[in-house]
């Protein structure tokens, strides 16, 4: 689909076969309103006065061709009043009406959104590719019947102000690759296990190195992985038949190659079967997305090379499978970390922090400016924040407020959660330093504990998205979540 946007005065003469015209729920109209209006000789103004246009949120009305002089449809669009309109409100509007215009087969359209309320157009534009993706995406690629293409192609953002031109252009560029590194992120997560393995997450992020001369893509396998004593990251994949590979992606963008990078470090649990402390067979389907976390990491890597950010980046797709077999590890085991901390493994459906702690020590060798590892984690996260939050943990309190920022930002929201040093107590064991899983109580916490303690020596943040990652049920598959999130972190940065 085709962004673009055009400075006039005059959206009347317009070449397009849909204008679409955003509606104040108060008195006052623009300047478009009035000049539609004009056009059709006061039948508008008569429309809005009669209710049959509405200023109501999210409202639409869709009038066709009535005179000479104004040949193309109009899709009118209730947003309420200009002075309350924000990020909120613009995507419920953005939403009512794709939905219309793909609802009605309409190809190209000329929208007057940025004029209706100018202190909010930056974020808008940015948000505004990203809306239309999640609309649009379909995953259909082992489908016999593809999904038809949607029949949006282009879309022009009409403004009267050609000093704000550049920077919503510059705005809605970067919404356009923040949205693709989402489509993508969705992609890879929804792909089904029996393709999607630690080779492929590998292979993905050895064509995105080819892509992106910026980008530097190493691939380390169990033989590499045994050299460095990640033996918890290993203990994991042990029973399965495909191997365990941790994929490096380091982003240089800063004029100092030197400069202190910032780090991700993504769970990529391609299958999570629970291993010999089995789950339940119900959904156990949805565990494909245990990888959302390095999926992430794929996408944001994709936006911060598109994006051409001037710092220095590196991220981590640490792939795994957890199965059960006559090799698997065992409650009971315990664990000798790449740090040389000994875990208790209480669970072996505790897995991903077994694989993240030795990804989370390895990253002590960059020196980083601060380390943020994605995961999809605990489903106590699920009871504490639904679906709708991630869950944000750390040691350091700049990091985690910066992170709630750019998620509001961004409108991919967070919530931190407490990690004080008495949770630290339901982690302790007594023939091991620690064990992988501290009961129920404070689930999400108590697994940020674990973690915690191959943090110590950098800045550090936990993404717990267990409940943001996927959907379930009809509307089953990937969310792209938190991309959004870390790239407007990064572009804070």
């Amino acid at each position: 689909m085709k962004f673009q946007i055009k400075n006039s005065a005059i959206i009347t003469k317009q070449k397009t076969e849909c204008l679409v015209i955003s509606i104040d729920s108060g008195k006052s109209q623009s300047d478009f309103v009035k000049d539609i209006d004009k056009s059709t000789n006061g039948l508008v103004s008569e429309l809005i006065k009669s209710g049959d246009i509405s200023g109501e949120l999210g409202q639409t009305t869709l009038l066709y061709p009535n005179s000479n002089s104004l040949k193309q449809k109009i899709l009118f669009v209730g947003c309420g009043k200009n002075k309350d309109f924000d990020l909120i409100q613009a995507t419920k509007v953005i939403q009512a009406v794709i939905k219309e215009l793909l609802a009605k087969k309409i190809k190209n359209i000329t929208w007057d959104l940025f004029a209706f309320n100018k202190v909010n157009s930056l974020e808008v534009a940015k948000q505004l590719p990203q809306i239309v993706s999640d609309i649009t995406y379909r995953f259909d690629e082992f489908k016999t019947t593809k999904t038809p293409v949607p029949s949006l192609t282009n879309v022009t953002l009409l403004i009267h102000d050609k000093k704000a031109l550049s920077a919503l252009t510059d705005n809605l560029l970067q919404g356009q690759i923040i949205a693709n590194a989402i489509a993508t992120t969705k992609t890879i997560a929804n792909m089904p296990s029996n393709v999607c393995n630690a080779k492929y997450l590998a292979e993905q992020g050895k064509q995105l190195g080819k892509l992106h001369s910026s980008l530097k893509v190493t691939c380390l396998g169990e033989n590499e992985l045994a050299k460095l004593n990640m033996n918890a990251y290993l203990a994991v994949g042990r029973g399965s038949q495909n191997e365990s590979i941790m994929t490096v992606m380091e982003y240089q963008g800063a004029k100092d190659k030197k400069d202190q990078p910032y780090v991700l470090v993504g769970k990529g649990l391609t299958f999570d079967s629970g291993g010999i402390s089995i789950k339940p067979s119900a959904g156990m389907d949805e565990m494909k997305y245990d990888m959302c976390g390095a999926a992430t990491v794929y996408g944001v890597m994709q936006a911060v090379a598109e994006l051409k950010l001037p710092i220095n980046v590196v991220g981590i797709m640490a792939g795994c499978e957890n199965m059960p077999d006559g090799n698997s590890y065992r409650p009971g085991d315990i664990l000798t970390t790449m740090s040389g901390t000994t875990v208790e493994v209480i669970n072996t459906d505790a897995e991903g922090r077994l694989v993240l702690c030795d990804a989370l020590t390895y990253v002590e060798r960059y020196n980083p400016k601060t380390v943020i590892d994605i995961a999809t984690l605990t489903g106590a996260c699920i009871v504490a924040l639904g679906h709708h939050y991630t869950g944000v943990m750390g040691n350091n309190d700049k990091l985690i407020a910066q992170l709630i920022a750019s998620s509001n930002k961004s409108g991919d929201k967070a919530w931190a959660l407490p990690i004080d040093s008495e949770f630290q107590e339901q982690i302790k064991s007594t023939c091991a330093d620690i064990v992988n899983a501290g009961g129920r109580d404070g689930g999400t916490i108590t697994a940020a504990c674990f973690l915690s303690r191959f943090t110590e020596k950098y800045q550090w943040a936990h993404l717990d998205i267990a409940g943001t990652a996927w959907k379930s049920g009809g509307q089953k598959g990937a969310t792209g979540r938190p991309v959004a999130m870390l790239i407007q972190y990064l572009q804070d940065q």
